[in-house]
């Protein structure tokens, strides 16, 4: 039985996913499996995955429908794995020789973790973008992790490794419910659920932003963010400190995309109705009086950026 199963939905990524796999075959560690979720490719995938199938380089599994965010591609990869533990990676990404290794020896060193996260680096083409991550390594307690999350978003898809059993009892993905935000969801979920993660700062996973389509469809933009009704099913759940954590990270999630949806000309109300004010930072702050004044102020605080369509994140999909 393997240690590891990676997860990989595709849908239309042909141009990248050789590439993608190579890395994965290039892992020291040797534990794992690779399970392919066709969602109904047209471009060519599915006879790329084909032929790695024939080869013994993976498992093959096919859906017909393309599923929003890939969630639902990611719930039927797990469903299926045979692994103790779930890794999920984008086809158009990249992850470095050393990402199941690490995992593997955190949870040798940490048998009562459920959830290991590494550290991650943006690519826009050749050049690397600054770090995303924390000044810390080992375990971090529930307020700890809420915290952190609070500050930026350090958990991204590919760089989490999950405890299938708890993967499953969590409900997995929000599949079929967002266009959008449902893994930022998801992961501050896990957060409220479980006592303790365990992070790793060393960079393990490459996020090619210049393959994120999704977040560049205004139409993803038309509710308020996912994650804003989970103070409401966590209210009672949580310590006191650890409800304003995970108030604070919502508050951020919530005004990143109310920026955006103000920016594209949208109604930003019912986002400004969901914050929550004992989670309120000064940054916070600043983006909520920035999106209560006309469109000139607006502007002048967030004027556009040559990255913003593309920064704003596969991990919102």
């Amino acid at each position: 039985m393997p240690l590891f199963s990676l997860v990989m939905p595709v849908y239309n990524k042909a141009a990248t996913l050789t590439s993608s796999l190579a890395c994965l075959y290039g892992q020291t560690c040797r534990l794992f499996e690779i399970i392919a979720v066709d969602d109904g490719s047209t471009d060519g995938s599915l006879e790329i995955l084909r032929d790695a199938e024939s080869r013994g380089g993976l498992r093959l599994l096919q859906r017909h429908e393309p599923g929003p965010g890939g969630y639902a591609a990611r719930n039927y990869g797990a469903e299926h794995a045979r692994g103790e533990w779930l890794v999920f990676f984008d086809a158009d990404d990249l992850v470095v020789f050393d990402h199941l290794s690490r995992f593997a020896h955190a949870i040798k060193a940490n048998p009562g973790i459920d959830l290991f996260v590494n550290g991650y680096q943006k690519l826009e083409g050749d050049k690397r973008l600054p770090r995303v991550g924390l000044r810390f390594e080992g375990v971090m307690s529930r307020r700890d992790a809420l915290s952190a999350f609070a500050r930026c978003d350090f958990i991204h898809m590919n760089g989490a490794c999950l405890r299938r059993d708890r993967f499953l009892r969590l409900g997995g993905f929000p599949a079929g419910c967002y266009r959008r935000g449902g893994d930022v969801y998801f992961w501050l979920k896990a957060l409220c659920e479980l006592d303790a993660i365990h992070y790793d700062p060393a960079v393990t996973s490459l996020w090619q932003l210049q393959y994120s389509g999704v977040t560049r469809n205004p139409d993803n933009l038309r509710a308020i963010h996912p994650a804003a009704g989970l103070p409401v099913e966590y209210a009672g759940r949580l310590r006191w400190n650890e409800r304003r954590q995970l108030h604070a990270a919502v508050n951020r999630k919530v005004l990143s995309w109310a920026v955006e949806k103000k920016r594209q000309g949208r109604s930003v109300t019912a986002d400004l109705g969901a914050l929550r004010w004992d989670g309120m930072s000064l940054r916070a702050f600043y983006h909520l009086i920035s999106l209560m004044l006309p469109d000139t102020f607006f502007t002048h605080m967030h004027p556009p950026t040559r990255r913003v369509a593309s920064q704003a994140g596969k991990e919102e999909r």
